[in-house]
């Protein structure tokens, strides 16, 4: 009994990773895929349906009938390529990210076989954006944290600080960088934002980051500094 019901287990397991599994498509915004049979199959078919989420019928092909296209956001956007089996897809949209099942019926047994095919769409990253935290000097140390960010937030988007020096490169992950610099220090530092189908990147140098914030604290003691020393000489006068 106990070994029936481990079997019976692990038969559910096989048909759910049978069902499941799918071939994994990356693809671009604004561009065209052909979806289509992970391997040729040699005996004719009956009939041919393409589904979106697995469930949505968004094509039909059957011997003998023309080809039915359903009324879906699909619609404008998709067709038969000349095999009668692959689905074409033009002008890819964000939104046309789903797992797609193509179920086929052959001509001499009636048998249906289905595959999953999962796609995915994504925008190219536009370049990076640097943010600074308010930043200080501390014994002539330059103290700020630069983040990194896209416009694609949601773009499965992945960061990266690479650190170029005189003696070593190094390498930081995340969007986040705290830099501590002072003079003779590596100077250049480059965040690079990954997604499957781009990257880009965008490079600051610390010293000249850090020769405008002492610039700007100097400015501010000079306003703060001279109102003072004219004041102090019109009373000695």
């Amino acid at each position: 009994m106990i070994f029936s019901w481990w079997s019976l287990c692990l038969l559910m397991l096989m048909i759910s990773s049978q069902v499941y599994s799918a071939r994994n498509v990356v693809c671009v915004v604004g561009e065209s895929v052909n979806l289509s049979l992970s391997e040729f199959h040699p005996e004719p078919y009956s009939e041919i349906s393409w589904f979106y989420n697995e469930t949505q019928k968004i094509l039909l092909w059957e011997r003998e009938e023309q080809t039915k296209v359903f009324e879906t956001n699909l619609k404008p956007r998709i067709r038969l390529a000349d095999d009668n089996i692959t689905l074409h897809i033009q002008q890819l949209r964000k939104e046309d990210s789903s797992t797609y099942k193509l179920q086929t019926s052959l001509l001499s047994t009636r048998q249906v076989l289905s595959e999953h095919i999962r796609l995915d769409v994504y925008e190219r990253l536009t370049k990076p954006q640097i943010s600074l935290s308010p930043s200080s000097n501390d014994n002539g140390t330059c103290l700020f944290n630069a983040t990194c960010s896209v416009e694609q937030v949601r773009e499965n988007v992945t960061y990266n600080w690479i650190t170029l020096g005189q003696r070593t490169n190094a390498s930081n992950e995340g969007p986040i960088l705290s830099i501590r610099w002072k003079p003779g220090d590596h100077d250049q530092y480059t965040c690079i934002a990954r997604n499957p189908v781009s990257n880009s990147s965008y490079t600051i140098f610390a010293s000249k980051l850090c020769a405008d914030k002492t610039s700007r604290m100097s400015l501010k003691l000079l306003v703060v500094i001279l109102p003072s020393i004219f004041s102090l000489l019109f009373i000695l006068n």
